[in-house]
């Protein structure tokens, strides 16, 4: 039986492949596991059905193997497709409406789930926190004080956490990030969400930025947001300004 993790990996493996080719996957391994068991009884030439002389036997009783791997690979195609739809699909429509670029809007769901569920965070809260960080969703980013990125990283902030591979711009590399920021913030708030996230504001006294503790509040619009477009499957056209 496959774990959640590693149906979500090979999910991410091909999370870059076409929709089309997702929705065909279980419909190609059935013409494929057809086609094997035709192959073992006969082969055609010029509309002659010629028995294979040499080999029939031993082709024959692969026939059952091909055709059970064939069926659990059209099961787990099924699997991914599931996780897909409940886990990636609900927040590339979300980010869709705040920038109209399907690939990047991909590019960050898969991200942000896989960053998520290593930290063991809920995705919903980094989506939310990457929205009132970026919600422009330009990964090249830089604040006025050098906040970096998508989740708005601070490039010393980088060796006091373990080191996520990449340049701090890669969409991925900046989740990862930001992702582990967040949920050391979390943890060392006993399960607090508004005190981490006062802390990843940086807002810990308030003398900085003015205004700085309406931060959760602005997070918690956003997801709030983030819920109704993402559950509600919204028809207005993906890359419609977001308020």
């Amino acid at each position: 039986m496959k774990t959640v993790s590693g149906i979500l990996g090979w999910c991410f493996e091909r999370a870059a492949l076409p929709l089309r080719w997702w929705r065909r996957g279980p419909y190609l391994l059935a013409g494929l596991a057809a086609a094997v068991a035709g192959a073992g009884a006969a082969v055609y030439d010029g509309g002659t059905s010629v028995m294979l002389a040499a080999g029939a036997p031993a082709a024959a009783a692969e026939v059952p193997v091909l055709l059970e791997r064939a069926q659990r690979l059209s099961g787990l195609w099924r699997e991914v497709e599931a996780v897909y739809d409940r886990d990636i699909a609900p927040i590339e429509r979300v980010l869709l409406q705040y920038r109209n670029d399907p690939l990047l809007a991909r590019r960050i769901a898969r991200a942000l789930i896989r960053e998520a569920t290593r930290v063991e965070l809920e995705p919903r809260v980094l989506l939310a926190v990457l929205l009132v960080e970026n919600p422009m969703l330009d990964p090249a980013a830089r604040s006025p004080v050098g906040a970096r990125g998508l989740m708005q990283v601070m490039p010393q902030h980088r060796g006091h956490w373990p080191a996520c591979p990449g340049e701090l711009e890669a969409v991925e590399t900046n989740l990862c990030y930001g992702a582990r920021i967040f949920a050391d913030f979390f943890r060392g708030a006993g399960g607090n969400v508004e005190r981490a996230l006062l802390r990843y504001n940086g807002c810990v006294a308030g003398k900085n930025t003015p205004n700085c503790h309406s931060y959760p509040y602005q997070v918690y619009a956003r997801a709030g947001r983030a819920s109704l477009l993402a559950w509600l499957h919204p028809k207005s056209p993906a890359g419609a300004a977001a308020p």
